[in-house]
């Protein structure tokens, strides 16, 4: 259980995600994995203004995947 949240409100979330179905849980889950890329990309372009896209592409996938492109 997370720290900020009460027994009874994680009851009820989990209630609540398991009455949403499969398809929908994945969708969520893939929503909130894009709003991370999302919100990751944009502090990488706040830090390293400097950075192409490119750049910062590379930067977002060693962050969040530990994967290096090679180079072309």
């Amino acid at each position: 259980m997370a720290l900020d949240t009460t027994a009874e409100a994680a009851r009820i979330q989990t209630e609540i995600l398991r009455r949403l179905g499969p398809s929908r849980r994945f969708e969520l889950a893939c929503q909130m994995s894009e709003t991370v890329r999302e919100l990751a990309t944009a502090r990488l372009r706040s830090w390293h203004p400097e950075l192409d896209a490119r750049a910062i592409q590379d930067l977002l996938l060693v962050e969040l995947y530990g994967f290096r492109r090679d180079a072309e």
